[in-house]
């Protein structure tokens, strides 16, 4: 009996430690969106470089703190916090742009990107707006391998 007790501890350990890793390891892969189908605003890493060869806008929607220690090399900032500012900062870039616009913030489970898309897509004369399925955690680790 002992010794039952003893395989039933080790093994809730285990998963407890398997659990505590995939939860909280910086690169733990994000099973629930391999099975989700894209929405119809967004778009990978994979569709960006196959279709455009990277030559997009990037708009990371994060808060400013975020965006100066790393972005995208070559995208500008403009999140909710200081939408009008960034976005007068931003207005010849925005209209003279014929590129798809990328927006992108921390991860699919911001919703960051989705409401600078949506706000931006009312007034710009773009027709391209995606959300980067992922965000930055998607391209970051993309960057590592």
């Amino acid at each position: 009996m002992k010794l039952h007790q003893e395989v039933l501890i080790l093994f809730a350990l285990t998963v407890l430690a398997a659990a505590g890793t995939h939860f909280l390891h910086p690169r733990a892969p994000a099973w629930h969106e391999a099975d989700e189908s894209l929405r119809d605003d967004e778009i990978t890493l994979q569709h960006i470089s196959q279709t455009w060869k990277n030559d997009v806008l990037w708009i990371d929607a994060r808060p400013s703190a975020l965006f100066g220690k790393a972005h995208i090399p070559g995208a500008i900032n403009i999140n909710e916090q200081e939408l009008e500012s960034q976005l007068i900062d931003n207005i010849a870039v925005l209209q003279d742009n014929r590129k798809p616009v990328v927006i992108y913030c921390d991860s699919s489970a911001c919703q960051a990107s989705r409401k600078i898309r949506d706000y931006l897509a009312q007034r710009l004369p773009t027709e391209e707006f995606y959300v980067l399925r992922g965000g930055w955690s998607a391209w970051f680790q993309e960057q590592q391998r």
